[in-house]
């Protein structure tokens, strides 16, 4: 039985907010007094770098920062949808009570960023208007190629790492500099790949050099974890991503950490 992407998304984002809320009210009224804990929100944040540099592409790169991250930063932070998804989603988009937007404005002590490609964005001029998908709100195409160039080589997503810079930029300029952390960094391989992944030893040196600039542009971002300790069983058929190597064979122990775990220099 289909789904009804035009609203669908919007209700189930809504429910994840409404419940992330309450959460987070009882953890601060109940525990937090006595465990001094903190509580964030990660978001998957693929930069949208515009095209050209036409009013039309830039639009359309904010459209999509609106669609993929405003929706749930915002409320988060300020208690509502951004205005601009709100205008262009209408009565689809469900709203927040008084009561709701005091309970889940500044439910957050930080952002987690799970950043870790980017793709070109243009506004798309000939999008289905008659369907109001949720991707179809965007009014946006993408693309990995920019005058024939690819943004970045491939493998599981695009190696783009001036994209971190731009997202952490993007925090502290949009969002009051909120404290962040890069609660995922890594980039999928071949699964034939095991411990020699020199590769990826690049692709932490040039992320971390561009994550370094943006704190020292200002950017209050308080640590980078790494995607991540140990290969899971979803990846050993298709890529990996993680530090320690693991194989299929039943009884087998991990056979050690790879290259890309070991100290580098940046």
């Amino acid at each position: 039985m289909a789904g009804n992407s035009a609203t669908e998304p919007y209700i189930t984002g809504h429910n994840v907010l409404l419940a992330h809320a309450a959460t987070v009210d009882l953890y601060r009224r109940t525990y937090q007094p006595s465990q001094q804990g903190e509580i964030g929100m990660a978001i998957w944040f693929r930069w949208y770098e515009p095209l050209t540099i036409f009013t039309e592409d830039k639009e359309a790169g904010a459209r999509a920062m609106v669609f993929s991250v405003g929706w749930f930063i915002e409320p988060v932070l300020y208690g509502d949808y951004p205005i601009s998804m709100k205008k262009i989603v209408g009565s689809r988009l469900p709203s927040f009570t008084e009561e709701e937007s005091e309970c889940i404005r500044g439910s957050v002590d930080f952002i987690g960023l799970n950043a870790v490609t980017s793709i070109y964005v243009t506004a798309d001029e000939q999008r289905n208007v008659s369907f109001p998908g949720y991707f179809e709100g965007w009014g946006v195409k993408r693309t990995a190629y920019r005058d024939g160039v690819v943004i970045g080589r491939y493998n599981s997503v695009y190696y783009a790492p001036w994209g971190l810079e731009k997202v952490i930029n993007y925090m502290r300029t949009y969002y009051d500099n909120i404290p962040t952390y890069v609660t995922a960094l890594g980039w999928g391989l071949p699964s034939t790949t095991t411990v020699n992944d020199e590769v990826r030893v690049e692709f932490y040196a040039q992320y971390l050099q561009y994550l370094i600039k943006g704190i020292s542009a200002g950017a209050d971002v308080r640590g980078m974890f790494a995607w991540s300790l140990m290969d899971g069983f979803k990846t050993i058929y298709d890529c990996i991503i993680w530090m320690m190597h693991l194989t299929d064979t039943p009884n087998s122990r991990p056979c050690g950490s790879r290259t890309c775990s070991r100290p580098i220099q940046i």
